[in-house]
């Protein structure tokens, strides 16, 4: 019984194995033609998961290059999870837990792909609404996303020319809106300190004061103000701030 399983394990390994790497030793009670009909089916399916959640890195990447991310990705790396946002994911992680030279061959990479599957992770997870307390107008009706990229990977597109990109330092708002669409603003560096703040904690105009002359320890109290007015006027427009209540609308 015990030389029976551990031919079974071995047998179950090396089936594993050839999957992976199907120039290895195949056991002849594997029929290679079957073998090769799996192989390819579940190759296929990845891959098919993969390019569907990074069709412009796909575009922009020289074909042999993505064919080889995507072979060398089902070669080594260790799936958890059969779904494919889980697969993306895993594949932008494997290639930059591991650094994968690619990244410094293609500097924009990691940044295009982060973008890229955020775009999906907005698309189709459940993002819930913040609760708003009305202690303060400042409060976020939702989730947001402060992010920075040396490369606007954010305006590229399928038809992006690989040789024609150039590093544009730039910091970018994310978010879904009421409709359901991904939302993308530019922001200064200044509205882009305090929005991150405004994401992850509850502040009072005084403290969004104190943070602005903690960035910009030269500004006047009038600079001051003034950037406060056009973050409110900003944060309105983009409704991810509520119109402050009157006394008559709350009267009514």
């Amino acid at each position: 019984m015990k030389t029976a399983q551990i031919s079974f394990q071995a047998t179950q390994q090396q089936f594993c194995n050839w999957i992976r790497f199907p120039q290895s030793e195949l056991s002849k009670a594997l029929p290679a033609e079957r073998m090769q009909i799996y192989r390819d089916l579940l190759f296929n399916n990845v891959c098919s998961f993969i390019d569907l959640v990074f069709p412009i890195t796909r575009a922009i990447l020289p074909a042999i290059q993505w064919q080889k991310l995507l072979t060398e990705f089902f070669q080594k790396a260790q799936c958890e999870s059969p779904f494919y946002n889980d697969i993306s994911l895993q594949f932008r992680e494997y290639l930059t837990d591991c650094q994968h030279p690619s990244l410094h061959e293609y500097p924009w990479l990691a940044e295009l792909l982060q973008f890229e599957w955020l775009e999906l992770y907005l698309d189709t997870f459940q993002i819930e609404k913040k609760l708003l307390t009305r202690q303060s107008e400042w409060q976020l009706n939702t989730q947001v996303w402060v992010l920075v990229y040396q490369y606007p990977v954010y305006q590229w597109s399928s038809s992006t020319i690989i040789a024609e990109v150039e590093p544009m330092p730039s910091v970018i708002l994310v978010w879904r809106n009421d409709q359901d669409n991904i939302c993308v603003e530019s922001l200064s560096v200044l509205f882009a300190a305090v929005i991150e703040q405004l994401n992850q904690q509850e502040l009072v105009e005084q403290d969004i004061r104190s943070l602005i002359k903690a960035t910009f320890p030269d500004f006047s109290s009038v600079q001051i103000q003034t950037q406060i007015d056009e973050l409110k006027v900003l944060l309105i427009r983009l409704k991810l701030l509520d119109l402050p209540h009157t006394n008559d609308e709350e009267n009514g």
